[in-house]
């Protein structure tokens, strides 16, 4: 058995043990500080935004881990940040738009909406009824639902200056401010509990979004990270299951802007039904091998995205290698 097999055994072997899906709220993603305010409009246009590692929004935790239609939904983001605000770029592909509750604090989770998970100092814990940490319900309308200290809904739209702008068919892209607080926040004193960003902080995020297509109550709810089916629908109560960020000023003393450079690729989704798409920052060659190892795809790729299709393949487990002149990636991906 030659030693790339080998390595492609212990992978996949490593892969399903983790319930397929990698623990990535134990990847840190490392954030990069934007040279000038990013402006709020939808249009993604921001220089800042050029070069930020896209992330995906790919894991069903509602009904778990099902397999949702072609075109039903896709999404991914980016983050940067300033002293003032974390920044937040969504691209979400929904082919329904639904907000059926006139009253913003009525079942504010059964219609579409983007929640965003933040633990300004990742202290994980508890935030059900206090603000250790913030799960913000943004809506097609701006607001920004969460919990009050005595149990009930509260609008948070201060925090939060969004926009949603329309890319496409079915496309939006939404931008994002995100003032951040402490626990202790009092939204009759917001300023006074004020938190402002800086160089090697560590927090604690996570995205997701609340999937309606036109019924009474969501379909699908959809995170950025993988989550045990037992805590699947916990973090709008506890921190402890959020991602990791790490934000980074590449002109900070000291930092070695190489050790926090983003990944050359990027894969998703994974789990995938019919396609994969493909990120890469520079020329690779793609592979896709079986488990028995022979070579069921090979495709040259340019810089930039490309979407394999993959609908021909049987259901299981393969191998991807990304080979570039200065990087080479190996993945294990699922096709269910």
């Amino acid at each position: 058995m030659n030693q790339k097999f080998t390595l492609f055994i212990l992978l996949a072997i490593i892969y399903i043990a983790t319930a397929v899906g990698q623990m990535t709220q134990q990847d840190t993603m490392y954030v990069y500080r934007s040279a000038e305010p990013i402006v709020i409009d939808g249009k993604a246009d921001d220089l800042a935004w050029a070069d930020a590692e896209w992330f995906a929004i790919d894991q069903v935790w509602i009904p778990y881990n099902a397999t949702m239609a072609d075109g039903d939904f896709e999404g991914r983001f980016k983050l940067s940040w300033d002293d003032e605000y974390l920044y937040i770029l969504a691209e979400i592909v929904d082919d329904m738009l639904s907000d059926d509750h006139e009253n913003p604090l009525q079942n504010w989770w059964d219609d579409d909406c983007l929640e965003v998970f933040i633990d300004e100092n990742r202290s994980k814990g508890g935030h059900e009824r206090n603000y250790n940490a913030f799960a913000y319900h943004v809506s097609l309308f701006y607001d920004a639902i969460d919990l009050h200290t005595n149990g009930n809904p509260i609008n948070l739209k201060n925090n939060i200056e969004v926009v949603m702008d329309t890319l496409g068919n079915n496309t939006y892209m939404w931008e994002l401010a995100i003032k951040n607080y402490s626990a202790a926040f009092d939204s009759g004193d917001p300023e006074a509990s004020r938190v402002f960003l800086h160089h090697d902080k560590l927090m604690g995020f996570t995205l997701a979004y609340c999937d309606n297509d036109q019924t009474t109550s969501r379909e699908n709810f959809i995170g950025s990270m993988y989550m045990a089916q037992s805590v699947a629908n916990d973090n709008y109560k506890t921190a402890d299951y959020f991602g990791t960020v790490l934000l980074v000023d590449p002109n900070h003393d000291n930092v070695s802007v190489d050790e926090f450079q983003p990944k050359p690729f990027s894969i998703f989704p994974n789990p995938a039904s019919n396609y994969l798409t493909i990120e890469s920052a520079e020329n690779s060659l793609l592979e896709i091998s079986s488990i028995d190892g022979k070579r069921v795809r090979s495709v040259k790729i340019e810089r930039g995205n490309i979407s394999i299709d993959i609908t021909d393949l049987p259901k299981g487990i393969y191998l991807l290698n990304l080979t570039s002149d200065n990087h080479k990636h190996s993945e294990v991906i699922i096709k269910r």
